[in-house]
């Protein structure tokens, strides 16, 4: 009996040991494909920012001609503004304008006081 014992515990303790070399060769591959997939990506990340270095300047200069481009335009849109608002035509649409609200003012004041008349029947 003790024979059948001391040959199970022998083949458990080579299974083991077997397994835990099976799994320690395992660790080492998957470390050792951990390292080139590094490698890898900063091989990439390398190659990605050479290539995109170029473009992010060229990029910035659109925008910046862009920028300027903006702040002429909005510079002499301004210049019309102040033009128009000197000019006759100018001073015919405030004039336009002040009339129509006198008008609306002296419709809503006849509408009122028609209103109260009525309502004093």
């Amino acid at each position: 009996m003790e024979s059948q014992l001391y040959l199970s515990l022998t083949i458990l303790a080579y299974i083991t040991g077997v397994i835990v070399l099976l799994v320690g060769i395992t660790l080492f591959v998957v470390l050792i494909n951990l390292a080139k997939l590094t490698n890898n990506l900063n091989d990439t990340t390398d190659i990605v920012k050479a290539e995109l270095l170029p473009t992010l300047k060229n990029v910035n200069k659109s925008v910046e001609i862009i920028s300027g481009i903006i702040i002429k335009t909005d510079a002499g849109i301004n210049k019309v503004k102040d033009f128009v608002k000197k000019s006759p035509l100018g001073i015919i649409t405030k004039l336009t304008s002040a009339t129509g609200e006198l008008a609306k003012g002296f419709w809503d004041g006849l509408r009122v006081a028609f209103s109260i008349f009525s309502k004093k029947k």
